[in-house]
């Protein structure tokens, strides 16, 4: 999955090849990399003299030949968008997934005989409608506000 990662070196490339063996390798893609201007909120160091870089990690397993660094130099835009395809579909699997898992604990209020009253029927109701709405999210998969209010489960 995609991740924010903080270091005092800033990547020398756009990507690395790493873990190669049995004919695979991960790579990894650093994107949208910044010099932060103030990491005062890492504890117990001194970073006032310290650059501190930020950037996007997205990561590829893929089976490893010779001249892959080379491959992916001459067409690396594509195969940046094809980890952060890759990383976007998982990401939102992963939080539909967890969705339908909340929808699926609120199955039973809905019954038409289950003993609740119509007030409470409807904040269930508007619950199930905001869960079902979170792919419609500005910032879906990554910035997700999960709805929280008068939730029903066991």
């Amino acid at each position: 999955m995609k991740q924010r990662t903080y270091s005092d070196i800033k990547p020398e490339k756009k990507f690395s090849i790493e873990n190669v063996e049995n004919g695979k390798c991960t790579v990894l893609f650093f994107d949208d990399i910044k010099e932060e201007q103030n990491m005062s909120n890492l504890e117990n160091e001194d970073v006032s003299n310290k650059k501190v870089y930020s950037y996007d990690t997205y990561s590829l397993e893929i089976p490893y030949r010779e001249n892959l660094a080379e491959v992916i130099e001459n067409d690396l835009n594509n195969w940046l968008k094809s980890a952060k395809e890759k990383d976007y579909n998982e990401t939102a699997a992963y939080i539909r997934k967890e969705r339908d898992a909340l929808l699926y604990a609120t199955d039973k209020y809905i019954i038409d005989d289950y003993p609740i009253s119509s007030e409470e029927k409807a904040k269930v109701l508007e619950y199930r409608q905001e869960l079902r709405d979170l792919p419609e999210q500005e910032g879906f998969p990554y910035n997700v506000v999960w709805p929280t209010k008068d939730k029903k489960e066991d």
